[in-house]
């Protein structure tokens, strides 16, 4: 992508109920960012460290700090092995004091703005727009305590629609009415109930879950060459590792029973 080309950004905000202080830990600390973010996170704090994120085998990244004012912004520019790109993409945060609440202003930049990139920035978007909830409700609800992700990420050679039905249909992981709408009644595979979230029909599927300490659900689905790399991922807070266990024991399962003998992600 060269320096001529357009591009476009992700810019998003939310507020939260919570000090500043808190809420740069949670974006400026790998062991917080792990709590509402990715399977895992490290930070070398300052301009020239490393900003780490790993989502499993085969699935992460690294970027570059290049501004850190404590309290105050974060940004980082992504590295791209193999892949040629003039404009840097870059993640920065900013923070602000507001009215005794936090404002949290994320921009995602450097995105080609050609068609060729819309699929791929449309789901990077909406997985923006979910874990930017996630931050909010980790630090309201949560903050400063340990997540178990309960999780699996897999291909699936079914179209778009029929994963849908199954995923979301009588027996799926998440049962609801079709379509899907926000604030609907929604029954985990486990059993507990909650209601539904953040919603991109295409490509992701959210809920929150009371009855389990605000759990929340995310379900991805993301195009691929001829099949959909399908992803389920369970923030747990305040629940044992023996329940947890069993949610991601039940969560195979029952997946292996929806699309039969897959593999796994590698």
């Amino acid at each position: 992508m060269s320096e001529s080309r357009r591009t476009k950004d992700i810019d998003l905000t939310i507020e939260i109920d919570a000090d500043a202080e808190t809420v740069w830990r949670a974006i400026s600390d790998g062991e917080e960012i792990s709590r509402w973010f990715p399977l895992n996170a490290e930070v070398e704090p300052g301009v020239g460290g490393k900003y780490r994120i790993d989502w499993g085998p085969g699935c992460g990244g690294q970027g570059t700090i290049t501004d850190w004012e404590e309290g105050v912004r974060l940004r980082y520019e992504e590295e791209w092995p193999g892949v040629d790109i003039e404009v840097p993409v870059t993640v920065e945060y900013t923070i602000e004091s507001r009215d005794g609440k936090t404002i949290v202003r994320m921009v995602n930049a450097g995105f080609s703005a050609e068609d060729d990139w819309a699929d791929y920035l449309d789901t990077i978007d909406s997985g923006w727009r979910y874990f930017m909830w996630n931050l909010k409700v980790y630090v309201e609800r949560h903050a400063g305590t340990p997540r178990r992700m309960v999780w699996d990420r897999r291909k699936i050679a079914v179209d778009k629609a029929g994963a849908w039905d199954r995923l979301l249909g009588e027996g799926g992981l998440a049962t609801t009415t079709l379509p899907a709408a926000a604030d609907r009644r929604v029954v985990l595979w486990s059993g507990v109930e909650g209601t539904t979230g953040r919603i991109n029909e295409s490509i992701h599927f959210t809920a929150r879950f009371e009855a389990l300490n605000d759990a929340l659900l995310l379900i991805e689905l993301e195009p691929g060459q001829g099949e959909y790399s399908l992803g389920v991922w369970l923030s747990l807070y305040g629940v044992e590792e023996t329940q947890a266990a069993e949610l991601e024991r039940s969560l195979k399962a029952r997946l292996d029973s929806l699309f039969g003998a897959i593999s796994a992600t590698e």
